[in-house]
């Protein structure tokens, strides 16, 4: 027998009603495709048909004690602050820190341990994974999931961005200004940059 660890992102599921799972699974089925999903809370014969239906790898967890942690970031990140400021905390650590000055090509796939700054748009069926602080100056057609303690966007497209776990609403950057999000007790707070 062989055994290897190995670590796989995780979307933790709180099912309250079926009309509310099935809405946010048909905005969100393209995005957790990809993702073990943890469901907890009234869950149906019709939402496990639903599951099997789609092929999606998922677990019941209502009576599974294991412990899920969440990534401790910190929250004190001053509320107003430039956007270059944020930029320059990013460059410190430049060994660290990836940066494109293009746009990221579909079919593209990015995953880094550290900070991402993009300085242009992230096309459709493109996706970066940031383990530190992302930076996405244009739009956001593709994928973005950020695991760090911000993440600086200024429009989701067509698109979807991930900040720690939570999928952050398009609707919410529609204003074309620069947004700043950071971790709150229960969602994360989005805040815009002056």
């Amino acid at each position: 027998m062989k055994a290897k660890q190995k670590n796989i992102r995780v979307f933790e599921l709180f099912i309250e009603s079926e009309e509310e799972f099935f809405t946010y699974m048909d905005k969100n089925l393209i995005l957790l495709k990809d993702y073990m999903l943890l469901l907890r809370g009234e869950i149906s014969d019709k939402i496990i048909e639903y599951m099997d239906s789609k092929n999606l790898c998922y677990k019941v967890i209502d009576n599974c004690d294991i412990k899920l942690q969440a990534k401790e970031v910190n929250t004190n990140i001053p509320k107003k602050i430039e956007l270059v400021q944020y930029v320059e905390q990013s460059q410190e650590k430049s060994s660290d820190t990836l940066i494109y000055n293009k746009p990221i090509r579909s079919g593209v796939v990015i995953d880094h341990d550290g900070d991402v700054s993009i300085f242009s748009r992230v096309n459709s069926a493109a996706k970066v994974i940031s383990g530190g602080n992302l930076i996405v100056t244009g739009i956001i057609d593709g994928v973005v999931e950020c695991n760090g303690e911000y993440m600086i966007i200024k429009t989701i497209g067509d698109g979807y961005a991930i900040f720690n776990g939570d999928i952050l609403e398009s609707d919410d950057f529609k204003d074309k200004s620069f947004k700043v999000v950071k971790k709150g007790e229960d969602a994360p707070i989005i805040e815009e940059l002056l």
